[in-house]
């Protein structure tokens, strides 16, 4: 909690060295963090993606543009991961 009030503190005052040492000190966890998060809703779109497998369009007319969404959330995390974890 204090380390929440130091960075209000910081960017309310415009200091910037302050404010990136703190995003520096949570930057491991942080970064650990997202590329499981990454991971793991990746893993839950293919696993999403499988049970359309089979499903008739005409029963479940939303299914085309569902599928088309979620690859287009992986498509965006294979990039974040790639780009910041050089997957």
């Amino acid at each position: 909690m204090a380390d929440r009030r130091i960075l209000m503190e910081a960017h309310n005052r415009g200091d910037v060295e302050r404010k990136m040492a703190l995003h520096e000190s949570y930057y491991p966890k942080t970064s650990s963090l997202l590329e499981e998060h990454l991971n793991t809703f990746m893993e839950q779109l293919d696993r999403l993606g499988g049970k359309a497998d089979g499903k008739d369009p005409m029963e479940h007319p939303r299914l085309p543009l569902i599928l088309s969404h979620n690859e287009f959330v992986r498509r965006t995390f294979l990039m974040v991961r790639n780009r910041y974890f050089g997957y």
